[in-house]
């Protein structure tokens, strides 16, 4: 059955490993246990000439839904371990760990290359990680390393938290070839690490407070959340600047009652709830909801049988069911124009399994935020996409 943070968090592991355990049959157990927790497990596969672990990694991204990669050279490697970090529209927020192979291979060469594979991997990791920040700061990023038959050394380099680069570079900066490759115990231990059964069962919302006037902030200022962990283009909050920030509820500004981050209503609107009534808060990763006077409604209409997703009549992409206008093209949608539902594709999940997930495809696509140019609507200074036509917000024309 579907929980709260199902709906707006995405558990994931990434093993990077030459997948030659010491036992070559131990990582079944927590294979399995991730399976029916619906874990997905992306693999980078760093493996020796003779390529002896690749059939157990094809195996644990495949039975997970993960992506499977298996760098051709070593620049090949950094760009392959950066790319799965790319969304495009993602709806969730990502809780992931990243586990690392410390094992002796890690101190040979890479396929020919005179760089060190546990050099490549630490590179790797800081990318990934400051490219993860760019997109959607909210994402929690963990660190679990094993690369030794000692039990008290599969370690926890750092417990999942939102990305702070100073933090990981400490816990990259440990990362050292071992003298074996626990892999089973190493998997175990991401799991463990995501803490799933806890945060299924005690995910609580949150109401989020409409900030009414200027006079309700200390110092009559403040800063979008949202616009700060972005650097979207976006104004201040301030009595100058407080009629430009009006969202599709007719709210200027919110306030999560948890940390005090502050929203421009346009902001919270189509980024964090994405025309519906939730969505992950910037600071603190609560699940803010509006009042009930604020809710976004829908037509009344029967169950559907299956899971549907919602889709763009524009430019196809992934809609909630109630969204107002599309955040990918700007399309807005008028009452009684709401897209046409789909059924979710959703993957037959292993024999004995008791949690499913839908495949990847379904979630995401790949997505470079580098490509992305954006511009402030001249009317509102909403952030605008540099290709669509008019702004969602006011509908002035941006060509």
């Amino acid at each position: 059955m579907s929980t709260l943070y199902d709906s707006h968090f995405l558990p994931r592991i990434l093993l990077v490993s030459d997948g030659e355990g010491d036992s070559k049959t131990a990582y079944k157990e927590p294979l399995d246990m991730a399976v029916r927790m619906g874990i997905i497990i992306d693999v980078i596969a760093l493996l020796s000439e003779n390529e002896a672990g690749k059939a157990t990694l094809e195996e644990i991204a495949e039975r997970t839904h993960g992506t499977f990669i298996l760098p051709s050279n070593l620049d090949k490697f950094v760009t392959d371990f950066v790319h799965l970090s790319k969304k495009k529209q993602a709806t969730k927020v990502e809780d992931i760990v990243l586990c690392l192979d410390t094992s002796g291979s890690m101190s040979e060469f890479y396929k020919g290359s005179r760089q060190k594979k546990i050099k490549a991997l630490k590179d790797a990791v800081m990318q990934f990680a400051e490219k993860k920040l760019a997109i959607d700061p909210r994402d929690r990023v963990g660190v679990v390393a094993f690369g030794t038959k000692d039990i008290d050394k599969v370690i926890v380099l750092l417990a999942p938290a939102p990305y702070d680069k100073e933090r990981l570079a400490k816990a990259v900066e440990m990362l050292k070839p071992q003298d074996g490759t626990p892999l089973e115990r190493g998997i175990y231990l991401a799991i463990k690490e995501l803490d799933l059964a806890n945060k299924r069962a005690h995910l609580d919302t949150v109401t989020v407070q409409v900030v009414e006037s200027i006079d309700q902030l200390p110092g009559q200022h403040g800063t979008c959340r949202y616009c700060q962990a972005t650097g979207a283009l976006q104004p201040e909050i301030s009595a100058e600047n407080w009629a430009f920030f009006e969202g599709v509820r007719k709210v200027m500004v919110f306030c999560c009652p948890i940390c005090g981050s502050l929203y421009h209503g346009m902001c919270f609107d189509k980024h964090l709830t994405r025309g519906g009534n939730d969505g992950v808060c910037y600071g603190c990763n609560s699940l803010l909801v509006v009042e009930p006077a604020l809710e976004v409604q829908t037509p009344a209409s029967s169950t559907p049988q299956a899971p549907m997703m919602y889709l763009c009549p524009s430019c196809n992409e992934p809609l909630p069911p109630n969204a107002r206008f599309c955040a990918h093209c700007g399309r807005k949608l008028e009452a009684g124009q709401q897209p046409t539902p789909v059924p979710v594709p959703y993957e037959v999940p292993e024999k004995g399994s008791s949690y499913s997930t839908p495949s990847v495809e379904a979630q995401e696509s790949i997505y470079d935020p580098d490509a992305e140019q954006l511009i402030a609507c001249p009317s509102c200074g909403y952030s605008c996409q540099k290709d669509w036509d008019e702004c969602p917000i006011c509908q002035s024309r941006l060509k």
